[in-house]
């Protein structure tokens, strides 16, 4: 299998593989993570050169202090979370093993128990296990910091454990620490060290003006001479701050080196001896335990140099390793430099480390270790793992496709088994026994999962809750248990369900601009048709369902848009004024018209009429100048809604009460912290939830007075709290500890929408109005609400089946017969268990009626084929009645080649539109024009505008004609057919005909104009039995070369008896085939010689002249009196005269 399809199963589905050298796809690798960067910058941003640390361990301290009341809390029917997990990732359709959790940044290994394991997740704490990684215990939840960046047992008294906070990976995510955690009972209890050297300590400014933070700790070595005491063993830390030793067991430091310290190791067998790297500076040795430290590196650029990693070789301490960030040029990117030494550090040497890659990311995940008995045995973990036994000249992968990428610390296992080696990467701990051909994952119930905003739960399934996630992608519970499903990959942002069809979920990944996998997606499809990819957008981009209409959603760029048609269009219906981005959206349950939107910067717009009009709100309407993450907006009041911000220093939590025209700050005893989430008590509008970096609190009042609902909570960030009345559950999602529930218990209440039908304006006798009303139950087990439906009006019309459920139902106003006036009703909803019905007020105003009709302007127009002079046409607009004023819009059909001219009007008018028949074929064109008009019957009126496009004049032929005669007969019968005229102008033009002269064919119609025939008469008299021919030729007057052949057949027959006919009637063969063809035409002419046609020769036999074509006396003899014959061209006349001959045009006398 390739790298990239084993990247692909293993990061997701969306086509985040991690790509292979410096292809394209790797510049998109790194800009996912800068965008995460990016993202939690924006959060976290608190003004210049803010001090996070500080100010972190200020709010913790004030949110430790708070307590809690469970009684005023509506809501709650419980205080204790309940975890939800995932204790373990399931991927099986995007890796083979199947089995993940989140990011972990540092594994340690029990010095004398090898079943004994620490591990330190990103933001998930410390967690103990104590049979090889099968279980594990989380242990630091409620710590001042859960992010982790290394972990040290004391390798004399293992009870002793340090724990290094603060993730040094460099991403936006990776949190800044507390200083270090110190366990003296193997983890069951702990106590910050270091606070006034890793947090109280001027921060560096970065980007943008935020504050790094607290110290970001890379490795914690403890020294093997002196350890086992809780007082005077020597330890020393790596950290953002500088190199740090302590003498005291870590409760005092002393710095050892300035500069940004990105690892320090120890020599085995000598700890007096070790080795530091500085970004950017090099590595230093020191040889008396850190006390004095002397320039390493003299033989290693500096140029370009970034973060440096180090590894040394257990079996000859005189080898180390080290790994060396090169910045790329465009600073977007990264590679390495591996060098090494073989003597102690004084010369290092540089090795090609060919095979190995970091894919332009080594600044995030990069990590070393030196095989225990084998100095030129050396792993390496990038994105991938490698595998070098060469001493680093060449590298191998060892990265089956049940290991997962980015790799950030590798650990051996001496005690077991040289070859035992536990990882920790962003899918968290894997071992493997064989060097690296097979991983283990160990994730069975290691709960570090890190969601982002936007969770959303099932809405009658107590067990299903969705939730997006960084780098491993949208979850969901696996059949009740704490175990996840990756339903869809990459980084998982928003979900949410359809409440009206459960089955229909939506989701989202990372958005990065221009990317193909970006936008909302449906069931796990793409659907992000209307939607700029180009735009700039948060990396997890806001996408929210409406409350109450199911099919409406919104999505969040630098444009608002909307989708009313469950994601197969989207409309904008907003744009930032500076391509700002939206950072979060919050619609409206009271009205759907109104919607809140945050933009970057701390500001908020709203529109309260559907997106025609928005104001916008800021810091001199009282918003903060900083990240606003969460909206909320009032159940039953579209203008209340509240703001919830991020960052530190000023106010958290902002309410409005004049629909976004002014803000209060409600923050009150609020910890100064971030704000990430909030949301309406779901059983008491006045009561609040939010969200935080701390946990969930909770105000009763909507503000000033706040609680924590701490209990079995983490002290982890919670990026999201959301409420589900109906299976009743209050779901907080953290980053880095997975999900936790409280059970609520919400009365049931009803939703509608629309509120109200007012200002609904129609015409008296005009056909049914239709409307559709939403419903939907809000509460304690809405989903199996039953509803119904009633008016108190015969013209309000509504299904009398009941609902159960959110639905919908459609009404109509039948008003045929209301007179011009004003009318009330009411459409009533009645849902089981709700005290009261919910009614609709409706408003009907029928005004006077005027009459829309529309006059065309004439005959379709014709042009030639190929022309490209447009014309002009038009239809007259004319009103009658009392309101001849009235306004009207006229819209085209749609064919492409017109485009209207004057489109709207009031009272009488036309409308205009010009036609282009450029391109156009030869063919008839017709399409409508659409008129609508207020208050006017008639409307909407519609007319179809055609025209043809014809082509060149010219004659039709060859054309064939045929008629039959009988030989000697004297009768000439007419014939006749169109001149055949034909294109454009053809109606303008005229025609002449003439025959090649033979005697039995003769032309009486020889000149005419459009439309008319050719007439020409045949004769027989002088004619024997047998076929003949005859061309008539047909000209353009004035353009002879325009000519069309009329091909005449003339078949004569031989004369026959009645009898004849009649006995060939009855099945005896008596007559030739010619000649019951003649007696068919002659007769009634179906296509069959039958009875029909023997009565009409005889009736021509009977009493036409000699010449008739019957033979003398045969007609009386047939009739039995043996008289004269017939006529032959048509009914017989006064005095035995023919007087059809020449009375009757066509093929049949």
């Amino acid at each position: 299998m390739s790298f990239a399809t084993r990247a692909f199963l293993l990061a997701g589905a969306v086509a985040l593989s991690v790509p292979v050298g410096n292809d394209p796809a790797t510049a998109q690798e790194n800009e996912q993570i800068r965008a995460r960067m990016e993202f939690e910058r924006m959060r976290l941003y608190s003004g210049p050169g803010v001090n996070l640390a500080v100010l972190k361990q200020n709010a913790l301290r004030d949110v430790l202090a708070l307590g809690f009341g469970a009684a005023q809390a509506m809501s709650l029917r419980d205080t204790r979370w309940r975890p939800l997990g995932p204790s373990r990732i399931d991927a099986e359709d995007f890796s083979p093993s199947g089995r993940f959790a989140g990011r972990v940044s540092t594994v340690a290994i029990h010095p004398t128990d090898p079943n004994i394991l620490f591990a330190g997740g990103a933001q998930g704490g410390v967690w103990r296990s104590d049979d090889a990684g099968l279980n594990w215990t989380p242990l630091t939840d409620n710590e001042c910091s859960l992010a982790m960046g290394s972990i040290a047992i004391d390798p004399v008294d293992p009870q002793i454990v340090y724990a290094g906070t603060g993730e040094q990976h460099f991403s936006g995510d990776s949190y800044y620490g507390c200083g270090v955690l110190r366990s003296l009972d193997g983890g069951a209890t702990w106590e910050q060290l270091g606070g006034d050297v890793f947090v109280r300590r001027s921060s560096f400014v970065g980007r943008g003006g935020m504050g790094s933070g607290g110290a970001r700790i890379a490795r914690v070595v403890v020294d093997r001479a002196t350890a086992g005491s809780p007082t005077t063993t020597s330890v020393l830390v790596a950290s953002s701050f500088g190199l740090y030793r302590s003498v005291s067991s870590g409760l005092s430091w002393e710095l050892a080196l300035e500069g940004y310290a990105t690892d320090v190791v120890a020599n085995p067998q000598d700890p007096s001896i070790l080795y530091a790297a500085l970004a950017g500076a090099g590595i230093y040795r020191s040889s008396d335990g850190g006390v004095s430290w002397s320039y390493s590196s003299e033989s290693i650029p500096r140029e370009g140099a970034q973060r440096t990693i180090l590894a040394i070789a257990p079996s000859n301490p005189d080898v180390v390793y080290t790994g060396v960030v090169l910045r790329g040029e465009d600073r977007r990117s990264a590679d390495m430099a591996i060098y090494r030494t073989g003597d102690g550090g004084t010369y290092w040497e540089a090795i090609p480390a060919e095979g190995a890659s970091c894919f332009g990311q080594c600044w995030y995940d990069f990590t070393m270790a030196v095989h225990p008995d084998n100095a030129d045995h050396v792993y390496l973990g990038t994105v991938l793992m490698y595998e070098s036994t060469d001493g680093g000249m060449t590298f191998t992968e060892v990265h089956p496709g049940n290991l997962y990428v980015d790799q950030h610390h590798l650990a051996f296992d001496t005690l077991s088994d040289p070859y035992r080696l536990y990882v920790g990467n962003d899918g968290g701990v894997f071992r493997t026994i064989d060097g690296g051909q097979n991983w283990l994952g160990l994730n069975s119930n290691l709960g570090l999962a890190q969601f982002y905003r936007g969770i959303s739960m099932h809405p009658s399934d107590p067990v299903i809750t969705l939730g997006g996630t960084q780098d491993q992608g949208t979850l969901r519970p696996s059949g009740g248990t704490l175990a996840w499903d990756k339903i869809m990959g990459g980084d998982g942002g928003y979900t949410a369900f359809d409440a009206e069809d459960p089955d229909v979920w939506y989701g989202e990944t990372q958005w990065i601009r221009g990317a193909g996998y970006a936008g909302p997606r449906k069931n796990g499809n793409r659907m992000a048709d209307g939607i700029d990819i180009t735009e700039n957008a948060l990396f997890i981009a806001p996408l929210v369902i409406d409350p109450v209409d199911s099919r409406r959603l919104y999505f969040g760029t630098q444009t608002l848009y909307r989708t009313d048609n469950s994601a197969r269009r989207w409309t904008p219906v907003y744009s930032t004024p500076d391509d700002s981005v939206i950072t979060a959206i919050a619609p409206s349950p009271a009205s759907a018209n109104t919607v809140y939107a945050a933009i970057k910067s701390g500001r908020v717009v709203v529109t309260h009429d559907g997106g025609e009009t928005w104001l916008e709100a800021g810091a001199a309407q009282g918003l903060p100048d900083r990240w606003i993450g969460g909206l909320a907006a009032h159940p039953s009041d579209p203008g209340q809604a509240y703001a919830a911000a991020g960052g530190f220093l000023s106010g958290h939590v902002f309410q409005t009460t004049d629909g976004g025209r002014s803000w209060q700050d409600r923050t009150g005893n609020l910890p100064d912290h971030p704000v990430n989430s909030i949301i309406y008590d779901p059983a008491d509008p006045n009561g609040v939830y939010l969200g935080t970096d701390f946990g969930v609190f909770h105000s009763p009042t909507g503000g000033g007075n706040w609680t924590r609902l701490q209990d079995g909570l983490p002290v982890s960030a919670v990026y999201d709290v959301a409420a589900q009345p109906g299976t009743g559950r209050l779901v907080a999602a953290t980053h880095g500890r997975g999900m936790f529930e409280l059970p609520i218990d919400v009365p049931l209440s009803t939703r509608v929408r629309p509120v109200s039908i007012i200002d609904t304006t129609i015409v008296s006798g005009r056909r049914r109005i239709m409307g559709t009303v939403i419903v939907a139950p809000h509460g304690r087990e809405d989903y199996n609400a039953t509803w119904s439906t009633s008016s108190d009006s015969a013209w309000v019309v509504v299904p009398g089946s009941a609902g159960q459920g959110r639905g919908r139902f459609e009404y109509q106003l039948a008003t045929e017969a209301l007179p011009s006036g004003d009318y009330t009703a009411d459409i009533e909803i009645a849902v089981a268990g709700v005290p009261e019905p919910v009614s609709i007020p409706l408003h009907l105003h029928i005004p006077p009626a005027s009459n829309l009709a529309l006059v065309p302007g004439g005959p379709a127009r014709s042009m030639l084929v190929g022309s490209t002079e447009s014309f002009e046409d038009s239809v007259r607009v004319v009103f009658t009645g009392p309101r001849v004023g009235t306004k009207w819009t006229a819209e085209f059909g749609g064919g492409p080649w017109a485009e209207l001219g004057n489109a709207s009007g009031a009272g009488d008018g036309a409308v205009t539109w010009t036609v282009d028949p450029s391109g156009l074929e030869v063919g008839s064109y017709v399409d409508t024009v659409v008129v609508e008009a207020e208050y006017a019957s008639g409307s909407p009126a519609i007319v179809l505008d055609s025209f043809l496009v014809k082509p060149p004049l010219g004659v039709a032929g060859p054309r064939s004609t045929v008629g039959y005669g009988v030989a000697g007969w004297t009768l000439t019968p007419r014939d006749s057919l169109d001149a055949g005229l034909f294109g454009f102008e053809a109606e303008l033009a005229r025609w002449t005909a003439a025959a090649d002269g033979v005697e039995w064919l003769a032309i009486e119609r020889r000149a005419g104009a459009y439309g008319e025939a050719v007439v020409w008469t045949r004769s027989s008299a002088a004619l024997g039995a047998g076929v003949r021919e005859d061309t008539i030729i047909v000209r353009v007057q004035g353009s002879p070369e325009l000519s069309g052949v009329i091909v005449d057949r003339f078949e004569v027959v031989e004369s026959m008896t009645v009898e004849d006919a009649a006995l060939q009637v009855l099945g005896l063969d008596r007559l030739e085939a010619g000649q019951t063809r003649f007696l068919d035409w002659f007769g009634n002419g179906d296509g069959a010689f039958n009875a029909g046609d023997v009565l009409r020769w005889l009736d021509h036999c009977t009493v036409g002249p000699a010449g008739s074509g019957c033979p003398a006396g045969a007609g009386r003899a047939g009739m039995g009196d043996g008289g004269d014959t017939g006529t032959a061209g048509g009914r017989p006349a006064a005095g035995g005269r023919a007087a059809a001959a020449g009375d009757r045009v066509g093929r049949k006398p």
